[in-house]
């Protein structure tokens, strides 16, 4: 199975060679806390650092704070904000407040697990007083092969309606990766091709990532 690390990478760094000159390459990057206040709830604190330009710029700078709450093995409830300090559509630098909450149910078939996350998301520009307020709905599906643990393939799509313009899917984010998950940490590589639907003219962004996760 680590064999298929460095072939994911391989193939991820040969479509962006391919399409780096049309479309923008961006490194997505993410350091994450857990406590487990009690056995059902905990608090999470994850800090995003993204850069853009074909990565040779910082993007956004985003803290994120949030509880989530275990009702059952298979459904897990969450809450939290972001604090969005990111590039807006003429370069410079903003500060955005994103809200969410979202519910996560789960289904194991053997050693394939599906999981599937609906958050609606709340987003505060205090900077634009023509999008003030902009609300998303966000459905996401993904499955996971856990035969070979600690390794973990991976692979998501996800859509992105916005509220305010009648639920008009704004984008679609496809995603493949493998995790490395063992006691009380776990690291992700992935790729992600994010598609935009709102301007079907905008190029595709290419996206590499890599986030570590700790459990206290």
């Amino acid at each position: 199975m680590p064999r298929l690390v460095p072939l994911a990478c391989s193939a991820a760094l040969l479509l962006l060679t391919a399409t780096a000159a049309r479309a923008d390459v961006q490194s997505w990057n993410e350091v994450g806390v857990k406590y487990d206040i009690t056995d059902d709830a905990s608090f999470s604190f994850d800090q995003h650092i993204r850069f853009d330009e074909d990565v040779s710029r910082l993007g956004s700078f985003m803290p994120e704070p949030a509880f989530g709450y275990q009702v059952k093995k298979w459904l897990r409830l969450g809450i939290g904000y972001r604090l969005q300090y990111e590039r807006d559509g003429d370069g410079d630098m903003r500060a955005r407040h994103r809200f969410f909450a979202n519910v996560r149910p789960r289904y194991d078939v053997g050693k394939v697990r599906f999981g599937y996350r609906l958050q609606f998301q709340d987003q505060l520009r205090p900077d634009d007083p023509d999008d003030r307020w902009r609300q998303t709905v966000r459905n996401r599906l993904e499955v996971s092969y856990r035969e070979y643990k600690p390794w973990i393939p991976e692979a998501a799509i996800e859509f992105h309606n916005t509220v305010d313009q009648n639920f008009e899917l704004e984008k679609i984010w496809i995603t493949a990766g493998v995790a490395y998950s063992k006691k009380k940490e776990e690291f992700e590589l992935f790729y992600r091709a994010e598609v935009p639907q709102a301007e079907p003219m905008d190029p595709t962004i290419h996206i590499i990532g890599a986030a570590f996760h700790h459990d206290l």
